[in-house]
């Protein structure tokens, strides 16, 4: 297996994801939290050779096994209502890909990708999941409106909207606790509801990633400074 890295955003996500899973950073298994870091580094090159794959439904027996590799360190976590998150966002997955539905594959898969920050979360003993929740719904809608910027992509603007109003309820719901937390939404707000008009022409899909990149460093950065303080507070 050739690991060359193509898939620059999959480790993007991937790494700030773990930052997540570490939310609020005391109280967790530092010893777990570490060792997860081998495991996440193999994981991660192994989801992006198999991605390509999983698109097209074309997965053969090494490829189980890579599969069987990248989950044995996680029979180790205790089980939790929060793992059929993961889970269902896995089937879900693979359902569109087979119904060859590329568009909310790749959403669901990403989703997926991040949503495994409840994973390693539960792996660290870390059982604060509110950022986890945060995040996972922040990029579900984020990679919607990825979709719907694409100039050939066929997806309303309301879909964005509709997603992020949904998402707006629930963490709102989750956050009574926590309510510092929901400064976190101002500028995704901004962005998901007024979506603006699709991109002009291709050329313009990367310089969005680019800016989006940046602006997902910040969410992060929020939700860590925002849990600590709202922890402390609280």
């Amino acid at each position: 297996m050739k690991m060359k890295v193509r898939n620059h955003a999959l480790y993007f996500i991937g790494i700030l994801s773990y930052i997540v899973s570490l939310i609020p950073f005391f109280g967790i298994n530092i010893i777990r939290a570490l060792l997860l870091i081998p495991v996440i580094a193999y994981t991660l090159p192994i989801l992006e050779y198999l991605q390509p794959k999983i698109m097209v439904l074309k997965i053969n027996y090494k490829d189980l096994l890579l599969i069987l590799l990248a989950t044995i360190p996680y029979i180790f976590i205790k089980i939790n209502l929060y793992i059929i998150i993961p889970i269902v966002l896995l089937i879900v997955t693979f359902i569109f890909y087979f119904n060859k539905n590329t568009m909310w594959g790749n959403v669901l898969g990403t989703t997926f990708i991040v949503s495994l920050s409840l994973v390693w979360a539960l792996f660290e003993d870390n059982y604060f999941f509110i950022p986890e929740i945060y995040w996972i719904l922040y990029i579900f809608t984020g990679a919607l409106y990825v979709e719907y910027k694409i100039p050939y992509r066929k997806l309303n603007k309301t879909i964005v909207q509709a997603s992020w109003v949904l998402s707006l309820i629930i963490l709102t719901l989750i956050s009574l606790n926590t309510p510092l937390l929901l400064v976190s939404l101002i500028e995704p707000s901004t962005r998901f509801l007024r979506p603006g008009e699709k991109l002009k022409s291709p050329k313009e899909i990367a310089p969005l990633g680019k800016k989006g990149s940046r602006r997902d460093i910040i969410f992060v950065a929020l939700l860590m400074l925002l849990s600590l303080l709202s922890l402390l507070h609280y």
